[in-house]
């Protein structure tokens, strides 16, 4: 599969993900370009790649933490995930938008790692395998927070929705 290809295939999901998990339009269009400078830059190797999802997901996951890494020493203190609440309250409005908004509140109380299997399996349509792939985990262990992140979802909306 040759970088064209990848990226008309895996473009905008990965750019979905970037802007649900960094939270800024820009910051994720500047992490995706980066996402495909890198993979271009090894083009010869994406020929050889037997998963390109997770391995796209993988690319676009490490460079978004090392995004926020950077972020975090310029500040010199803590980034608190707030990218779901903020992209709700710069895009809806209206009475039927209660419920996204519920719903993407919710899933910012989320811990990180559930937040991010949940986002990789529901809103980019990821297999548990790539999940595991992309995140370097266990299958096993992208089934199980994915699981316990769905329970505790489920708690937080029970009689919101």
């Amino acid at each position: 599969m040759d970088l064209e290809e990848l990226y008309d295939r895996f473009g905008d999901r990965a750019y979905h993900y970037l802007y649900i998990k960094l939270g800024s339009a820009g910051d994720a269009e500047d992490v995706l370009q980066e996402v495909f400078y890198r993979l271009a830059r090894y083009s010869i190797r994406l020929k050889f790649i037997r998963r390109p999802a997770a391995f796209v997901f993988q690319t676009a996951r490490n460079e978004a933490n090392r995004l926020l890494k950077k972020k975090i020493h310029e500040k010199n203190g803590c980034r608190k995930n707030t990218g779901l609440c903020e992209i709700i309250r710069t895009s809806t409005s209206g009475p039927d938008d209660e419920s996204v908004q519920i719903l993407s509140a919710s899933l910012a109380q989320l811990p990180e790692e559930q937040r991010e299997i949940i986002v990789l399996k529901f809103f980019e349509e990821l297999t548990f395998k790539e999940i595991a792939s992309a995140c370097r985990l266990s299958i096993n262990t992208a089934a199980s927070r994915y699981r316990y992140g769905m329970a505790k979802l489920r708690s937080l909306l029970e009689g919101k929705l």
